[in-house]
């Protein structure tokens, strides 16, 4: 199972929709998804595999490949995303993306075993 982060508050009060576009509306290199699904390819098989997107899905740059990627998902008052190879490292594209947004939204990133990140 792929290891994910997350953006949310301390406080436990839930970010709204709204709040979330808002962010992401006032951060580089992240943007609202405008597909209305996400298509993945099975590696071992090739098999394509359809899932229609919820609201406030959210794409970020990746400067390697110079692409669009599907990463962020809101849902149930807080943004999770499976954490790149280099997120580990403070300077890593995807990190530094979500200490934007977390700071927009007066929140932090936290780990799936509730470590936080800066």
């Amino acid at each position: 199972m792929a290891y994910e982060v997350h953006i949310e508050r301390k406080t436990g009060q839930p970010i709204n929709l709204d709040e979330w576009v808002k962010a992401v509306g006032s951060v580089e290199s992240v943007r609202l998804s405008k597909a209305a699904t996400t298509v993945v390819i099975n590696p071992a098989t090739g098999e394509q595999i359809s899932n229609p997107q919820m609201k406030g899905m959210a794409e970020l740059f990746d400067l390697g490949g110079q692409s669009w990627i599907a990463m962020f998902s809101w849902f149930d008052g807080r943004i999770s995303a499976r954490a790149s190879r280099d997120f580990d490292i403070f300077e890593s594209h995807q990190r530094s993306v979500m200490r934007a947004l977390a700071s927009q939204l007066g929140a932090q990133i936290v780990g799936d075993e509730g470590e936080i990140y800066e």
